[in-house]
């Protein structure tokens, strides 16, 4: 028995709180008096927290909570800086395409970042987007949260539209559409 004493007249193995009724049963002609050194255990748990460790728990859970909000709203307004800085930074979202028309030289390089400002949580389309445009069969889809750096050909003078076809009804949505404009 692991929290047990030995009787000092008997040598048996009594628990400490139940030495003073040891003793008076079964030595009840010896003086007993009860051992100070081994007080009895409390009862119920043995970890106990301080107002000092409370404290510490605290301001280290309100320092987790601040750099983690820190981070998350440093990543907010970094998830809109293009991660190309030569190309055109077209945001898309639920809300659409942002700006929608690009307008442009024939023969000038046209450079698009897809910026997705939407997250996973969406349920259309999971967050997903994509700039699809079927003059040049090109089909790019972004990841929530993500960039995608591509080139569009601009050697031919045109409108040539673009459109999400993953969510918010796609080609017949009007916010889900653009253009690019190739000038002479």
């Amino acid at each position: 028995m692991s929290d047990s004493i030995e009787c000092q007249e008997c040598g048996a193995h009594v628990k400490a709180e139940n030495e003073a009724s040891h003793m008076r049963k079964v030595h009840p002609n010896v003086g007993f008096t009860p051992r100070k050194d081994r007080a009895s255990p409390p009862s119920g748990s043995r970890f106990y927290v301080t107002s000092g460790t409370k404290k510490t728990i605290f301001v280290v859970l309100v320092a987790v909570v601040l750099v983690v909000a820190g981070v998350m709203l440093y990543q907010s307004t970094q998830k809109s800086i293009p991660i190309d800085p030569n190309a055109k930074a077209v945001q898309v979202s639920m809300a659409g395409f942002s700006p929608s028309t690009i307008t442009v030289k024939a023969g000038t390089s046209l450079k698009i970042d897809l910026i997705n400002m939407d997250n996973g949580y969406h349920t259309d389309g999971g967050g997903k987007h994509n700039f699809a445009m079927d003059d040049f069969n090109m089909n790019v889809t972004v990841q929530p949260l993500g960039q995608e750096v591509f080139t569009v050909p601009t050697s031919t003078p045109g409108t040539y539209g673009w459109y999400c076809s993953i969510c918010c009804g796609g080609r017949a949505s009007p916010s889900m559409n653009g253009q690019v404009i190739v000038e002479p």
